[in-house]
């Protein structure tokens, strides 16, 4: 997907390239809702309006091995080093974001902003809603990732940070984060 490169002086980003994965958590069929007690029942309720209080935030974002295979289910990074050719990897798990009621199922619309900046703070690299996250269920999904892949092939050896903006579309919340990361020098060959 294209994004908008901004005053490349310090590093020359040669391409670069986002995927993103969102997989979602499983709600209850009716027939578990049969064995649901009156205790479990006001719990979630209590948790329903505690939810919409939230800010959107995040219970984990870090940099991981691979994309996700489902909520949770992930390799986080011991360190947050690259080659310049690695993708940067990155799981997210939003929190406080907004259902939007269409029609007897429940969306979740979040577009995800990026910002790629050195350790000066110069900003190298940017795009507003570079990408869009939609999914619809009949049952208000509380447990949600997405796996963001970025590709910046040709990024010069150094210190970075990558900030990651999450807008819910259904709220006027929004949410982020970042995560500073070094890209390692080529390995010359002899």
């Amino acid at each position: 997907m294209p994004f908008t490169m901004k005053r490349m002086t310090a590093a020359k980003v040669a391409g670069c390239s986002i995927f993103v994965t969102t997989l979602l958590g499983s709600a209850a069929s009716a027939a578990d809702m049969s064995a649901v007690s009156a205790e479990f029942v006001a719990a979630k309720q209590v948790y329903e309006a505690a939810w919409e209080q939230q800010p959107l935030a995040f219970t984990a974002a870090t940099f991981i091995a691979l994309p996700a295979k489902s909520y949770g289910a992930y390799t986080a990074l011991e360190r947050a080093e690259f080659q310049a050719d690695d993708p940067l990897i990155v799981y997210a798990e939003p929190v406080g974001f907004a259902h939007k009621d269409i029609g007897g199922k429940y969306a979740i619309d979040l577009s995800v902003d990026f910002e790629l900046r050195n350790t000066t703070g110069q900003v190298l690299a940017s795009e507003q809603a570079f990408t869009t996250l939609h999914s619809e269920s009949v049952a208000k999904l509380r447990e949600y990732q997405s796996s963001l892949s970025f590709n910046l092939k040709g990024l010069q050896a150094g210190e970075y940070v990558l900030k990651v903006q999450f807008n819910d579309e259904n709220s006027e919340k929004s949410g982020g984060f970042e995560l500073p990361f070094s890209m390692e020098g080529a390995v010359l060959q002899n």
